[in-house]
Formats: structure tokens, sequence, C-alpha cells
């Protein structure tokens, strides 16, 4: 488990990121950064992602699929998004869609991983949230819907940084200078060595 580092200068004591933990969020950004459409491997091949437009010629797309990578804390967010035909969203029904969802999500978390092993040397684990993906379709015509599926995943290997909870945050003790200021005044009041007229 890697050491948080207490940053000194912060009067409040707030903890910053270890290095050990900088490196592999920095790793795991540019492995997402290498799963753009029309990416290649080390051999020239292109990069398959388990992507439905894998199989496609790039000149020739019939079918418009992509994924993106977020981070939030200690958890990177997936999503996955897609123009698909109405008929396809009800064919499997309610679960068998959900399920594709997921299998096009854990598809691109795998490709992440393996990005990841190519830059680190280090493999990561990446532990999904939630019992699926949060699957959003949007209408926009008789025959065509946007979907987006969002998944979190929690980061393995991290420190432990919590954040305070609003009853800590609370607890914390006014700094002397801070306690000054707001007694200097408020709404409704006027200090002292204001010469304003009353009406102002």
């Amino acid at each position: 488990m890697s050491k948080v580092v207490n940053n000194d200068g912060d009067k409040d004591g707030d903890l910053i990121m270890a290095n050990a933990d900088l490196e592999i969020i920095k790793d795991l950004s540019q492995a997402a950064g290498y799963m753009y459409d029309g990416a290649v491997d080390e051999k020239g091949e292109p990069l398959k992602m388990g992507l439905k437009r894998d199989e496609l010629s790039s000149t020739n797309r019939k079918y418009i699929d992509g994924g993106k990578f977020r981070f939030a804390g200690d958890k990177i967010i997936v999503t996955y998004e897609a123009e698909i035909r109405l008929p396809d969203v009800y064919k499997t029904g309610i679960n068998g869609f959900q399920g594709e969802m997921d299998t096009m999500i854990q598809n691109l978390v795998k490709q992440l991983k393996k990005n990841y092993r190519g830059i680190s040397g280090k493999s990561i684990t990446l532990t999904p949230e939630g019992d699926g993906a949060k699957v959003d379709v949007a209408y926009v015509n008789r025959h065509r819907t946007l979907v987006q599926a969002i998944r979190a995943y929690k980061i393995g290997g991290l420190s432990e940084i919590l954040a305070p909870t609003g009853a800590e945050v609370n607890k914390r003790e006014m700094s002397d200078n801070y306690k000054k200021f707001l007694e200097q005044g408020g709404f409704g009041k006027r200090p002292k060595n204001d010469t304003r007229p009353k009406n102002a």
C-alpha cells in the first residue's frame, strides 16, 4: 500500500496524493488515451477493443460506437456510447440488452488493462461497483436510439485517502483570523468606520 504524504504547508493538514498513486493514475490515463478510433497496436494492426465497429472498415462505418474514461477519486468511470437501431434494443429484452451493455464495457476495461500492462509493465486491478452498468437509451426517431452505459471501477493499489465527512468538517476549529473576519460584519450590520449616509 502506498504511503500517504502529509502536506505540512497546509494548516488544515489536508492530504495529497502519493507519488505512487500519481504514477498509477498517469499510466491509466495514458492507457485510456491509446483507445481512440483508428488506434493501432505495436505491429501496426488496428486495435481490437471489443467494440462492434472493430469488424467494419474505417471508410464504411455503419455502426457508431465508442468508449471514454474519466477519473473520480479512487475510481475510473467507464462509458460506452453507441447509436443502436430501436429493434435491436428490444430484440433480447431488458435483461439481454443490459447484459450486452455490460459486456461492451467489460471489453473496454479488458483493453484498458492490456494497454496499462504494456505501459507500466505491471497489471492493474479494476473492481466493478454495483450490479451492472447504468444504461440510458435516448429516442432519436422510430428507427434509431442513442445509448449510453456507465459503470464505475475501483482502482486497485491506491492509498486509502478518505475525504472528511460533513460532521468532521463541522468539528474543525476556525482559525482566529477567520473568526475575526466573520465578526467584523454581516447582513444588516455596518462597521464603525462607515461614513456613508444611513440610506445608502
